[in-house]
């Protein structure tokens, strides 16, 4: 592990889970099944630099060689990730125990059935993909083969100010009216602290 501290045993994990209400072991899924598509993100990343496919940088005079420190973090990344889906299997057993629908921890309710041949994140008024490739620049649009799947499922999205709340929305408005109005006249053309 990068620090000494260790992360918490299954057990007191479990223990600590009933005292939460439903609403916190939902957000407690969600931050698990990011933080596991950002290592897994990470992950593909560091891949071609672990296995010598690619030259990391003390290496741009010769061939690439497998990079002993993408291997290592490779290595610690996927056992974190093993003890995150372990604590997703515990809320999953808590959910259960509780007598709720797992699937609704999913944002599936039980009653509803998607099409087996649908795409998962296919837009039903076009019946195109609603990604758009890495980050929206990709040169084919979306449903790329080399685009990690963390992109596609929606794990990694890009909000817009519509998505904020109306505090928020309040909040920013003032933020934005506190900031100074802008010149033309800048010559240097970037914001003076």
């Amino acid at each position: 592990m990068s620090s000494d501290q260790q992360p918490i045993n299954p057990a007191r994990f479990a223990e600590a889970l009933k005292e939460l209400p439903s609403e916190s072991l939902a957000l407690k899924v969600a931050e698990l099944r990011n933080s596991i598509a950002h290592l897994d993100y990470s992950n593909a990343e560091l891949k071609p630099y672990a296995e010598g496919r690619a030259p990391t940088l003390d290496q741009r005079d010769g061939p690439a060689q497998p990079d002993q420190d993408c291997v290592d973090a490779i290595a610690e990344n996927e056992v974190v990730i093993g003890r995150m889906q372990e604590r997703i299997e515990l809320i999953r057993k808590e959910v259960e125990d509780r007598g709720m629908s797992w699937r609704e921890f999913q944002g599936k309710p039980d009653d509803e059935e998607a099409p087996a041949d649908a795409e998962p994140n296919a837009d039903a008024t076009t019946g195109g993909s609603l990604t758009n490739g890495v980050n929206g620049h990709g040169p084919t649009g979306g449903g790329e083969a080399g685009e990690h799947p963390a992109w596609r499922d929606g794990t990694f999205q890009a909000g817009t100010l519509s998505q904020l709340s109306l505090e928020d929305r309040e909040l920013l408005r003032q933020l934005e009216s506190r900031l100074p109005p802008e010149d033309d006249e800048d010559s240097d053309g970037g914001m003076h602290l």
